[in-house]
Formats: structure tokens, C-alpha cells, sequence
């Protein structure tokens, strides 16, 4: 299961406060259409009919059950500077794939 490390769990909470969304929306992750190992991620007011919920430390990521195998062992990170995140997906072995930047 995806795990969510304390810097991605605050900013996503930080995106989610700054935005017009409820409280118990998330950032949702799913494959992009540039190819395998490329995620898109969104903020959404809920999970889609298939998501599976993964909520640590606050936070709340919505993962397309596509993707579900993909992120198994894997790690959400976020750095941030000023107001842009980037997250990154870390961990689980060789050639860990990166996902794309969001920001507010």
C-alpha cells in the first residue's frame, strides 16, 4: 500500500485549506497519458467510484485502482518551496518512477 510521508501528508493538507474544496477532499493519483510510470495528480472532492483511500497523518490520496499495483510499495513525498510542491513517488527498489509536480 502507498504510504503518505510527513511532508506530502502537510502539503496536501496546505493545498486542500488553500482551496475551495471540503475538508475531506484529497489529491488524487492516476496514470497520465504519456506513458507507464507517469502520474498525474489532482485535487478532487472525493474519491471516483473505483479509488482506493489511502488517509495517513490528515491526509487523504485517492488512487486510480489502476495504478494501485504500481504505487504497492512505494512512498508519496513532497518538497515545497515558497508556494510550489512537488511531489515525488519514492522507494520500492530500481528505477523508482517520479511523479510530476503540482502546485496551488
Amino acid at each position: 500500500m502507498l504510504t503518505i510521508s510527513p511532508a506530502a501528508s502537510e502539503a496536501i493538507k496546505g493545498l486542500i485549506a488553500a482551496s475551495d474544496l471540503p475538508e475531506d477532499a484529497g489529491v488524487r493519483i492516476s496514470s497520465h497519458p504519456q506513458g507507464p510510470g507517469t502520474f498525474e495528480l489532482s485535487l478532487v472532492p472525493e474519491a471516483g467510484e473505483a479509488d482506493e483511500v489511502v488517509e495517513e497523518q490528515g491526509a487523504t490520496v485517492f488512487l486510480d485502482d489502476d495504478i494501485v499495483p504500481l504505487l504497492d510499495d512505494k512512498t508519496l513525498d513532497a518538497q515545497t518551496q515558497g508556494d510550489q510542491v512537488a511531489f515525488t513517488i519514492v522507494g520500492g527498489g530500481e528505477g523508482d518512477p517520479g511523479a510530476g509536480g503540482a502546485s496551488p
